[in-house]
This record gives C-alpha cells, sequence and structure tokens, in this order.
C-alpha cells in the first residue's frame, strides 16, 4: 500500500513513528509533503520515508491511501490544487478539526473521505483516535489498513460522525487543560514546599495513575469516576476538604464552559 501525507506536523509526526516503529507499512511506500523541508530532512534521515515540498510529488506517488494533516485554515487555500490530482481510488483521510466528510467530499471531488480526530498523547503511542467514514470509504479495500495504521498510536474507536466534534474537545483539546492542571498541582505543591521537579514529578504520576485505574476500572464492571473519587475522599479528611474548595469554585462548571466553548469554536472552523 502506497500512502502519501500533506503536512508534517505533531499528528503527522506521530503517525508516521506509529508506522516506522510497527513496521505496519514499509517505509519506502511512504510520501510526504510539507513546507518545512528541515522537517523532511530530518524524517527522511530518521526513518527513510520518501520526502518533497510539492504536493504534487506525494499525490502521484501516493496512489492508494492520502492523509491530510495540515490545518483547517490552510486546507482550503491547497484544496483546489488536491481536487485536480487525487485519483477516484485513493482514499483520503483527514484528520483536521471541523471539515465534515461532505465538505471534504465536495472540496476534493471524492466520496472516499475518513475523517479522523486523534490526540496529542498519540505521540507516545498513548493515545485514542475517533474514526468516522463515508459509506464509499468503508468498502474500500484499504480501510481497515488504514485502522491499522492508527491503531500504532493508540486505540481507534469508529463513531457517528455526528458525535466527532464533541469528540475534538472531549479528546483533542483536553490535554491542554490536563496539562494546565498538572500545572496547577506542580504550583500547589511548590506552594507548600515541594522543590518544582518533585512537585511535576508527583504531579504527572498522579495523573497518569489517576487515568490508567479510571480506564482498568471501568473496562472491567463500568466503575463510575465517582466512586472513586468517594474512594480517596475519607470522612473529614484532608481529601473532602480540597473537593469542597473546587467545588466552591466551581471547578466542574469551567471545565463543562471550555468544552462548550471549543465545541462552538469547532463548528465555525
Amino acid at each position: 500500500m502506497r500512502v502519501g501525507f500533506i503536512g508534517a506536523g505533531n499528528m503527522a509526526h506521530a503517525i508516521l513513528s506509529g508506522i516506522a516503529k510497527s513496521k505496519v507499512l514499509n517505509c519506502k511506500d511512504i510520501f510526504i509533503s510539507n513546507r518545512s523541508k528541515e522537517k523532511l530532512d530530518d524524517l527522511k534521515a530518521t526513518f527513510g520515508f520518501n520526502v518533497s515540498t510539492d504536493n504534487s510529488y506525494v499525490l502521484k506517488n501516493a496512489k492508494d491511501v492520502l492523509f491530510i494533516c495540515v490545518k483547517p485554515q490552510v486546507f482550503d487555500s491547497i484544496s483546489k490544487d488536491l481536487k485536480k490530482l487525487i485519483g477516484k481510488k485513493q482514499l483520503v483521510v483527514s484528520i483536521m478539526a471541523g471539515k465534515t466528510v461532505e465538505y471534504l467530499q465536495k472540496s476534493l471531488g471524492t466520496k472516499n473521505i475518513v475523517r479522523v480526530m486523534p490526540n496529542t498523547p498519540c505521540l507516545v503511542g498513548a493515545g485514542i483516535s475517533a474514526v468516522s467514514a463515508s459509506k464509499e470509504a468503508i468498502k474500500d479495500k484499504n480501510y481497515k489498513e488504514v485502522l491499522n495504521v492508527l491503531k500504532t498510536i493508540g486505540e481507534v474507536v469508529e463513531v457517528e460522525e455526528k458525535y466527532i466534534n464533541a469528540v475534538t474537545q472531549v479528546s483533542g483539546a483536553s490535554p491542554a487543560w490536563i496539562f494546565m492542571m498538572i500545572e496547577a498541582l506542580s504550583d500547589g505543591g511548590v506552594e507548600c514546599g515541594l522543590p518544582r521537579d518533585l512537585a511535576y514529578k508527583f504531579a504527572m504520576n498522579a495523573v497518569y495513575g489517576s487515568g490508567k485505574l479510571a480506564l482498568d476500572k471501568y473496562a472491567e464492571n463500568k466503575t463510575h469516576p465517582g466512586v472513586l473519587k468517594d474512594m480517596v475522599t475519607s470522612p473529614a479528611g484532608t481529601t473532602i476538604e480540597g473537593v469542597r474548595v473546587l467545588e466552591e469554585n466551581g471547578f466542574r462548571g469551567a471545565i463543562i464552559d471550555a468544552i462548550m466553548q471549543s465545541y462552538s469554536r469547532s463548528l465555525e472552523l
């Protein structure tokens, strides 16, 4: 299978790294274009991919699957040129936020569209990608291979497209807020006298371990996160005092509002 990538940003780099490390595809069958020659040179030197600053080079050589990994704002400036070169049998995979399957079909002149929303933990193989595809794409012989490629960077969940924008916030945007929380937890630790490096170490591991515990317990018997929270909060203890302060300051409401505001923005893209 010959695969192309338009754009070589963080998410594209994560997918490409997953391909190379898992050997799910031959690196010699991967073609990449990007505006930054420095990034391309690094990908070629590290993995042996075929690279060019010319998008047409990718479209002419990647006969089977084309990943579009540019920012949504950039897409409209290149879509006309892409439309001229995309083959009817090429399966097009988009990781752009806000661009619907229908919009991409009209913009690119093909029915074979797969829409993917990955998240930044994909950079360390611990991500999750939501996938929604047109009925034509699902029937494509290479569709399952695309899913296998995405599985090299984390879990893959096929969803109805109407859920993609919500997934974009709950999964795609939320790592930024979690990193902010790690910063805040660390700042609190420093305020209490911890050295900064220790504060970061304990905060990061608490977030990592809590996420793994929640995942494992939910997979085991659908344990609600609230039950896990109750396990930590002893009567009249220190944790419940912190819970009270967070609730008084609108902790849950702020997160919900952030998701809804980001969701509204995604509909504008």
